[in-house]
């Protein structure tokens, strides 16, 4: 089973391929870096760390058919995968987008089950070297295999991923909502699961993250709103709030208990001690830590720990 990182991109350039290079050193098998509209641009940031590394697999996720064209994302990762020196260590995360990722750009991310799909079947084409919608190869065009996997937290695109990717990328969710979407990862065929609970290590790291953690409930499906008792009104007065740079209202929406359903907290041993509970109960092909934390180093170190510990209990 492998084991792996998350990162937001809002750490600058070298300090992200510093830590991919930290985590393939610590044995750790796969870095993942979000998408997340105007932050570090990451397929940029994984080209860089595909000529520091020579191991580890490097992975979007996720980015989305809105901000991007298809066909272009996967030359690009096509290109990162030349880089990285062949195509298994490269993973392309697709999916509909979140509101921090669409919003800056004034993008809704209309039909997001046929835009994915859409999405899919165009790079499938890329990779390929075929003509589909939205791609026309040429002579120079660029082909070759890529994996793919959905991230997404709602019924309908992790049904399409077990269905026509490669993989399902299971992040930003509160472990109590595992079992529904491994369910329907698994309806159609058993495609891999990379399942990345969030993780604060420290109480600076638990503060830190509280207010950032709303987003994972802004995003989330109406039966986990409801699960968590957030109303939409202070749902709706907290993002706006944290949009415009006021942590205040995320953060009192985010009290204790609920911040201890969406994430992993406590020092590394407890949360390895976690993670073999849900290794134990879901079985995902790869097993991960979404990293919120501003020293970065720190975090991957205690992440490669948390793993160790992991290991012992299985």
């Amino acid at each position: 089973m492998r084991c792996g990182v998350w990162l937001f991109p809002s750490a600058s350039a070298g300090e992200l391929v510093a830590a991919a290079v930290l985590a393939e050193s610590l044995g750790l098998d796969e870095f993942w870096l979000g998408d997340e509209g105007p932050a570090r641009e990451p397929f940029a940031v994984l080209a860089g760390a595909a000529g520091a590394t020579s191991r580890i697999t490097l992975a979007i996720g996720i980015t989305n058919p809105y901000v991007r064209l298809p066909a272009l994302t996967a030359t690009t990762a096509l290109t990162i995968a030349e880089l990285a020196g062949g195509p298994e260590r490269v993973i392309l995360g697709m999916g509909a987008g979140g509101s921090l990722s669409l919003d800056p750009f004034g993008l809704v991310g209309p039909h997001p089950l046929a835009s994915v799909r859409q999405a899919l079947a165009t790079i499938r084409s890329v990779c390929a070297g075929e003509a589909s919608i939205g791609y026309q190869p040429v002579e120079h065009a660029m082909h070759g295999h890529l994996r793919l996997y959905v991230g997404a937290r709602g019924e309908r695109l992790n049904r399409l991923a077990s269905a026509e990717a490669d993989g399902a990328f299971v992040a930003g969710l509160p472990p109590f909502h595992y079992d529904q979407v491994l369910s329907w990862c698994r309806s159609v065929r058993p495609i891999d699961v990379a399942l990345y609970p969030s993780v604060a290590f420290t109480p600076a790291d638990v503060e830190r993250s509280r207010p950032q953690m709303l987003w994972a409930v802004a995003n989330a499906p109406a039966e986990v709103q409801r699960a968590l008792g957030v109303e939409q009104d202070e749902l709706a007065v907290a993002t706006a709030a944290l949009t415009s740079g006021n942590e205040k209202p995320a953060a009192a929406v985010m009290n204790d208990e609920r911040l201890s359903q969406v994430m992993l907290i406590g020092e590394p041993t407890t949360v390895g001690r976690r993670l073999a509970e849900l290794v134990r109960r879901h079985r995902p092909n790869a097993i991960g830590l979404a990293l919120l934390q501003q020293d970065l180093a720190s975090a991957v170190a205690s992440a490669a720990a948390a793993f160790e510990t992991m290991r012992r209990e299985l």
